[in-house]
This record gives C-alpha cells, sequence and structure tokens, in this order.
C-alpha cells in the first residue's frame, strides 16, 4: 500500500499524535509499505527526513486548555492538493481529521477514489470546536471511509459529536527501547527516592496538584525529590510554584529522543497527575515499560491502561492529600513497588508497535477491500 499520512503535529512537537505518527510510519515501511508523512514547517526546525513532507508554517493557538497546532500558511489547502494527486496514496490517514487547517485541507483535497482514515485522539469536556462550526465539520466527517479512536475516551468525545462507529486502536509503546536495564541520566542517579513528572508544562498537566502534595509527601519521605521532564509557555508559572516546594525540584527540559527513556530508570515512581482532556496516556506505557510503579489521576483516558491496585494507583482527580498519600505508600513499600513495576512492565509489552501496527494494517487492508467502509455520520 501507499499511505499518506496527514498530521498537524510531528516533531520537533513532541506528544501522543508525535509518537504515533512516527512509530506506525517505521512499523508500515518494515511491512513494505510507502508511508509519506505529512506535516507543517516549524520555525527554526530544518527537516529534510526522508518520507516526511513539509508545507506552509506551523503555528500555536489556544484549545483544550493547551496549545494546538495550526498551519497559518493561507495557500497550505493548495498544497496539499498538490501533493495528494501528485502521489497517488491507496490510503489517506488524517489524524484528529477535523482539526484546522492541514487535516480538512487534507479531506477537502482528496481524490475520491482514494480511502480516507481518521484517527480521533482528542478528549474533554466540552465540545468548543465542534459546536462552533458543526454543520460544517459534519460534512467533512461524512467524507471519511472509516473512523478509528485511540481509546474508548476519544470515541466518546468523537460520537458526542458526529455519532457514528469507530474501530479503537490504542497507542503503542516501543519496549526494546523503554527498558528497566537502561542507565539512569549521567549525574542525576542518586539514594534519595525520586518522584517522575513529565509532560508539557500547562495547566491541565496536573503540575500544582503534585507541588501541592509535596509537603505531605516529605513529612513521611524527608529526603524525596522530583525530576520535571518538559517545556512549555507555563515555564515560568511552573518555576515559581517549585520554588515554593519543600525539596529539591529539578528542571531537566526537553530530552533527547534517546535521553528520555533514561529518565524514567533514573526515578522510583512516575506522577501523572493530569486533570482533564486526557484520552490515553502514552507516557503511562512508557513509564511501565521501564518498569516504574505509577500514581496518576482517576480519569477516563488514564483508566484506560492503568488498572488501579496493580501496575497504578489511582488517585481522586485534583486530589493533593490522595496522591501524597499513594507516592508515600510506593515510596516505602519495596515490595509494593516492585511488584507494580513488574505486572506494569507485562502489560506495556502487550502494546508494543508491531503488533499495534498489525491491526492498522489489517484495518486499511479491509477497507480497500471495502469490507470497513462505515455509514456517512449521523
Amino acid at each position: 500500500m501507499r499511505i499518506g499520512v496527514v498530521t498537524q503535529p510531528y516533531y520537533p512537537q513532541t506528544g501522543g499524535v508525535s509518537e504515533n505518527v512516527h512509530h506506525t510510519a517505521i512499523e508500515l515501511r518494515k511491512l513494505g509499505h510507502e508511508i509519506d508523512i505529512i506535516t507543517s514547517r516549524f520555525p527554526g526546525h530544518e527537516d529534510n527526513s526522508e518520507g516526511v513532507i513539509r508545507l506552509g508554517r506551523n503555528i500555536l493557538v489556544p484549545s483544550l486548555g493547551a496549545l494546538s497546532n495550526v498551519n497559518g500558511d493561507p495557500a497550505v489547502g493548495r498544497e496539499v492538493e498538490r501533493v495528494l494527486r501528485r502521489n497517488e496514496y491507496d490510503v489517506i490517514h488524517i489524524h484528529e481529521p477535523l482539526s484546522p487547517t492541514l487535516p480538512l485541507a487534507a479531506i477537502s483535497s482528496a481524490p475520491a477514489d482514494t480511502a480516507l482514515v481518521g484517527t480521533f485522539h482528542a478528549c474533554a469536556r466540552g465540545m468548543g470546536w465542534y459546536r462552533l462550526f458543526g454543520r460544517i465539520l459534519l460534512r467533512y466527517a461524512a467524507r471519511l471511509d472509516s473512523r478509528i479512536a485511540v481509546s474508548r475516551a476519544a470515541r466518546n468525545y468523537a460520537a458526542r459529536f458526529m455519532g457514528g462507529q469507530y474501530s479503537i486502536i490504542p497507542n503503542g509503546v516501543d519496549p526494546n527501547r523503554f527498558h528497566p536495564k537502561n542507565p539512569p541520566l549521567e549525574g542525576l542517579a542518586s539514594e534519595c527516592p525520586t518522584i517522575l513528572f513529565v509532560g508539557r508544562f500547562y495547566p491541565r498537566k496536573g503540575f500544582q496538584v503534585l507541588m501541592s502534595a509535596l509537603p505531605l509527601i516529605v513529612k513521611r519521605v524527608p529526603d524525596a525529590r522530583v525530576l520535571v521532564v518538559g517545556d512549555g509557555p507555563l515555564a515560568p508559572w511552573y518555576r515559581a510554584q517549585a520554588r515554593r516546594a519543600p525539596c529539591e525540584v529539578r528542571f531537566l527540559g526537553e530530552l533527547s529522543f534517546r535521553e528520555i527513556p533514561r529518565a524514567y530508570c533514573t526515578a522510583d515512581v512516575f506522577v501523572g497527575p493530569s486533570t482533564a482532556h486526557e484520552s490515553f496516556g502514552i507516557i503511562h506505557l512508557e513509564a511501565m515499560a521501564s518498569g516504574i510503579p505509577i500514581v496518576a489521576s482517576d480519569i477516563e483516558g488514564y483508566r484506560e491502561v492503568l488498572d488501579s491496585g496493580r501496575e497504578a494507583l489511582l488517585f481522586p482527580n485534583g486530589d493533593a492529600e490522595s496522591l501524597a498519600g499513594a507516592v508515600i505508600q510506593v515510596l516505602t513499600n519495596e515490595t509494593v513497588a516492585r511488584d507494580m513495576g513488574a505486572l506494569g512492565r507485562k502489560k506495556a509489552e502487550r502494546y508494543s508497535w508491531p503488533g499495534i501496527v498489525r491491526e492498522l494494517e489489517t484495518h486499511f487492508s479491509g477497507l480497500l477491500r471495502h469490507e470497513q467502509r462505515i455509514p456517512l455520520a449521523s
């Protein structure tokens, strides 16, 4: 198959969509398929990677409690149409297909005889963009031949707006890259009990909940420390919060592709305190594959992959006291921590990218045989 993958976010922008696109492209190429990743140009980033086609210019706009990627080039529609028609793809796979502007341009300019697949990643409380441009977006949705969601949470969110049928094909992880035997980050190995936070610096990532829990944690584990991986528009606010912490909070910035797996192996517990808008939690798969226990918010997207009391302890959303209690339990009970890490590793192996991508390949093949065409949007 010749497959064009259209995605607004992609490297250097990190996140679940970028990881999904990158790894599915690698695995599909291993299976003998031709893959082009069609995405935006990012200011200050030069990319001549084979199989990556960059069009227009990316800008960031507020959306769902974060900043979303939007292609700001008025000519991007013509550029997309030229690429799609020139390359004659069998399948055009569009991530977040109803997002402005690159995905919508791909839907409107795709050749009529090409199979269109949309994968939905988002999850939120309000309908926002969908409600504002509902009738227009439903027309775009009706052109999709098949819909995929990365989780039940993502499916439920999309279905609230447009109904229809969805196949659930989750995100995955590379259990060879993320592995308990990875060495810790250079210069950061320590006997101090270490809490790890990974994420873009947005309010919904729940960093403030972790900071509120630290005084309670330090009362029981006085030598605890926190490592923070990530960056984002609220970096000054994050650092101001950390300056009031009763223990060391060290900011490591955005780590390289090679360094990120080592970050998990530098920690004793991974904390994911996000408060909303998480459809899956790919970072939890990375932590599980790395064999470390997890403490996370009890929200719909996280329950997709985490079983509380096994590889994770889930706490009520936004409850700093409960977060603290869960972290203390992990840091003070070696048996609990070891068992949770082992169970997490075992579960993560079921989400390895080769297996996930074989599901995707089967989906595409069935679509081309007209076995999986969906009814028009309701």
